[in-house]
């Protein structure tokens, strides 16, 4: 016979046990919030004062940094004691002792589980509210804190304890299953990470034995642990004191996943076998079902592990050689902690066979494709359009400025809002790359890139997506040969597209930037290999700029970017437009100058920035032609003669712009050109420092 009074004595029974848990809770979160509130109030105060920041800069800070998400002391603390709290609250049921005595005594299973499951977040939780409060009171007293930045706590105690309360039901369930401390700690893990381990092997081998991989983002597999959702969860925009809409509904279904497994561990306790205590698993019959759980990634990591440390190309031979041994280790080192014998190695053979079969299956599946994932294409019939991306065309300018905004892939961005229609230079480019993983998906990588001479092959990769009329889309990435006259027409026709363009040229997208992020221009930015340039224009100059970039990018072609590259490079400085929530962005992309952008260049000298286009003979000193061998030494050779260097002057590109278009203009990246141009009358070695040299790559070709 129970009673709600028992219940209670149970409760502060159990508290009385866990004094030094919540000691520990108490210190650690006094450390996390009030005194790191203290900390920040004194520096922030001291900025304010010197005139190092503005007041609601300062704001943000503290709100962001000491009550959110930012302040990783707390989130740690929360985890700490999730594990903690739910070690030592269980720890009665892996004590034979323990088990004997609560079983004798007048009260329910579930009474005593549900009394120490509630005082482990009761330990924790309650602490951290209080300390919470404190750093609440610490900011307002110092002027630190307005109502944005009290909500933005208010949400991130609450996202903070729904994570919290998850980890802690995880480990909970943990102890329930095994019946002893030290095998719930590698229960727990297990539980807390398969599944974002089991995803993050899956991606691994994707990329290892998939020829045509879609390169994208694995950020999906932040959702897979309780621990990486809780730093999910955290994640705001950089201009925002506010958590998405995403982030609440993780946390309502951390909850709903908290209570269902309360009640599930409350089932098993009601089944438990007395006897448990002392053991490594409370229930035979999850014995076979973890081993096989934990059996499967361990052998799959091994199988990656041995072809990495390998420079041949005998991947499959280290693959099977490493599968096995994962195989054999797990399955030896999960018996013996099963029975806490050596002799168990060789027991339960049957539960090892089933793991290696599906080992085996998911293997087989990555190693022949049997599904064609790298050979098939969708019927053309169901698909509606496609968009193509190639990194090698315009390369790498405006990576920085997406990543700090936008949760995408520089790909996805460029992809997302791209339309072709015409299918037919798609798949004739798609086909090809079908053709390149049918001949070298065996060889364990991809074959070796070679010189782009005429009638050789030069493979160059691109992504591809096609979107079905049912709304899915096929994505893949596809090595292709450039020299190849059918995929040169088909990427020409392709790149000549406004859709392409529009879709891979910042310059088309800087209003709608300025637009979107309610940004206001400050100057415009140039930058050369020698110089960089900065004006202060009004709007209406930036606006003829971008028109004639605009245009003039627009009518670029693929001949002319295998034979030119950028001469410059332009963007806006920028600032949030006043009373704007937008972020503290310093500059967005404009696009890549080039020799034939006369109407951009005329323009950048009409407004006072120096363009330095190539060269002239008449300018340069010397030229230092750097040869990069095995050896330890370079080989240097210095060119004086002015027939010698008028001759070289037009087979040079600045290394700053090489790159930029990889995919169509090859270099010698082994041979570096040091240009030392003639010091301006009048001035000394230090007034030009840095603009005294300038480095050059020749170009490859006929």
């Amino acid at each position: 016979m129970t009673s709600k009074r028992s219940f209670i004595n149970m409760l502060i029974e159990d508290l009385k046990r866990r004094i030094w848990p919540l000691t520990l809770s108490i210190i650690g979160f006094f450390f996390a919030l009030p005194v790191l509130a203290l900390i920040k109030a004194e520096s922030h105060i001291d900025s304010l004062r010197l005139g190092y920041d503005n007041l609601a800069s300062l704001q943000e800070s503290y709100a962001r940094y000491t009550l959110g998400g930012s302040n990783a002391l707390v989130i740690m603390g929360l985890i700490i004691m999730a594990a903690l709290n739910a070690l030592h609250g269980m720890k009665y049921l892996h004590s034979r002792q323990e088990a004997d005595f609560y079983g004798s005594i007048p009260v329910l299973r579930t009474t005593k589980f549900a009394a120490a499951y509630i005082n482990g977040i009761l330990i924790a939780i309650i602490p951290y509210i209080i300390m919470y409060i404190f750093a609440f009171v610490v900011g307002l007293s110092n002027g630190l804190l307005n109502a944005a930045g009290i909500s933005y706590g208010i949400q991130t105690m609450l996202l903070e304890t729904a994570g919290f309360l998850l980890i802690y039901s995880f480990i909970i369930i943990a102890a329930v299953l095994t019946g002893h401390t030290a095998v719930t700690v590698a229960a727990a893990l297990v539980l807390l990470f398969v599944l974002w381990a089991y995803a993050l092997l899956l991606d691994g081998y994707a990329s290892l034995f998939f020829v045509t991989r879609y390169s994208r983002s694995i950020d999906y597999t932040l959702n897979l642990s309780p621990v990486t959702l809780l730093f999910k969860m955290l994640t705001t925009d950089s201009s925002s004191l506010y958590y998405p809409v995403s982030s609440a509904i993780s946390a309502i279904l951390c909850v709903l996943g908290t209570v269902a497994l309360f009640f599930v561990s409350g089932a098993l306790i009601k089944i438990r076998p007395a006897e448990a205590a002392g053991k490594a698993m409370a229930f035979d019959k999850t014995k076979a079902v973890i081993k096989i759980i934990i059996m499967v990634p361990a052998a799959m990591a091994f199988g990656a592990f041995f072809p990495s440390l390998s420079d041949s190309n005998s991947v499959y031979g280290w693959l099977v050689f490493g599968i096995v041994m994962g195989l054999i280790l797990a399955h030896g080192s999960i018996e013996i902690i099963y029975d806490f014998d050596f002799k168990a190695c060789i027991r339960h053979i049957p539960s090892a066979v089933i793991g290696a079969v599906i080992t085996a299956a998911i293997v087989i599946y990555f190693v022949f494709d049997p599904l064609g994932y790298d050979t098939k294409l969708p019927d053309r019939s169901g698909i509606e359009n496609a968009a193509v991306y190639l990194p090698g065309i315009n390369g790498g300018s405006y990576y920085s400025e997406i990543s700090y905004y936008e949760d995408i892939s520089q790909s996805d961005m460029h992809l997302k809002n791209m339309v072709l229609t015409d299918l037919d230079d798609v798949y004739t480019l798609a086909e090809a790359g079908t053709e390149y993983a049918k001949k070298y998906r065996w060889h364990g990588t991809p074959a070796p890139e070679t010189i782009a001479y005429e009638d050789t092959p030069h493979y160059i990769e691109m992504s591809v997506i096609l979107r079905k009329k049912n709304g899915r889309e096929f994505k893949r990435s596809y090595f292709i040969d450039r020299n190849n006259d059918a995929n040169f027409s088909a990427l020409n026709n392709i790149y000549d597209t406004d859709s392409y363009k529009k879709n891979t040229y910042e310059v088309f997208m800087s209003e709608d930037r300025l637009e979107k992020y309610d940004l206001t221009v400050q100057a415009l930015s140039y930058e050369s290999g020698r110089f960089s340039g900065t004006s202060s224009l009004s709007k209406a100059a930036i606006k003829a700029l971008s028109d004639a970039l605009s245009k003039e990018t627009a009518a670029l072609t693929l001949d002319y970017l295998k034979e030119e590259a950028p001469v410059g490079y332009i963007s806006l400085n920028t600032k949030p437009a006043p009373g704007s929530k937008a972020p503290n962005i310093y500059s967005i992309p404009l696009g890549y100058v080039y020799p034939s952008f006369t109407e951009t260049l005329s323009l950048l000298n009409q407004y006072g920035i120096t363009t330095y286009e190539n060269p002239k003979a008449s300018e340069i000193d010397y030229i230092i032609n750097v040869k990069y061998t095995d050896e330890e030494e370079d080989i240097s050779e210095r060119i004086d003669n002015r027939a010698e260097i008028e001759r070289l002057l037009p087979e040079l590109v600045s290394s700053d712009f090489a790159s930029a278009n990889y995919a169509m203009l090859d270099v010698d990246n082994q041979t570096n050109y040091e240009v030392h141009f003639k010091k301006p009358a009048g001035q000394d070695d230090e007034d030009i420092y840095g603009s005294s040299i300038q480095y050059f790559v020749k170009k490859l070709g006929d």
